[in-house]
């Protein structure tokens, strides 16, 4: 006589079925959740930090700029200012340190970035634009501090627009030569 299942039965194993169905669901989402845990911890700890050091290289660019354009200006007026001087020097050294710093922040949150964290690619072309980037403020600094050296010294007749388009003409061979001397 074959086997004969009552309902009960038939209802036991059901529930037994959904009860594995439910523990193979919470063990996968358990796994799923301890996946996104690492995944959460390297947005935390790297790529948030990166983009604010990022920022902050930006922000920092820019008030550099800013301050060496104040000082320029105010060493071009018939009558320098020499408060505005003074505090134009001090912030053109101020952010030029401080543009240093975060250099060297976002290598080092880079080179200390897990190898293999999703978003290897993207972290290579921006250690790839860090390196195109460093050489061109440095050649920048030497160039404004010409331009400076020589207002300072009353040369406002021996500098012109050409000679900074030269120079600044110049720029990407300058720059190719440094990422040349820099990854040789």
């Amino acid at each position: 006589m074959p086997f004969r299942q009552t309902i009960a039965a038939k209802i036991y194993g059901l529930a037994i079925i959904l009860l594995l169905l439910t523990i193979a669901l919470a063990c996968f989402l358990l796994f799923e959740v301890t996946r996104t845990t690492q995944d959460l911890t390297v947005v935390a700890n790297f790529d948030v930090p990166l983009t604010q050091s990022l920022a902050r290289l930006h922000e920092f660019g820019l008030r550099r700029r800013l301050a060496f354009e104040r000082w320029f200006g105010a060493l071009n007026a018939p009558q320098p200012n020499p408060e505005v001087v003074t505090e134009a020097t001090r912030n053109y050294a101020l952010f030029t340190r401080k543009l240093t710093d975060e250099f060297s922040t976002a290598r080092h949150i880079i080179s200390a970035y897990p190898k293999k964290a999703p978003g290897s690619q993207t972290l290579a072309e921006v250690a790839t634009l860090l390196d195109q980037i460093q050489p061109a403020y440095e050649i920048i600094n030497n160039r404004q501090r010409e331009v400076l050296d020589m207002q300072v010294a009353g040369q406002h007749a021996s500098w012109s627009i050409r000679r900074w388009r030269r120079g600044v003409a110049r720029l990407p061979r300058q720059l190719s030569n440094a990422s040349e001397v820099s990854s040789g």
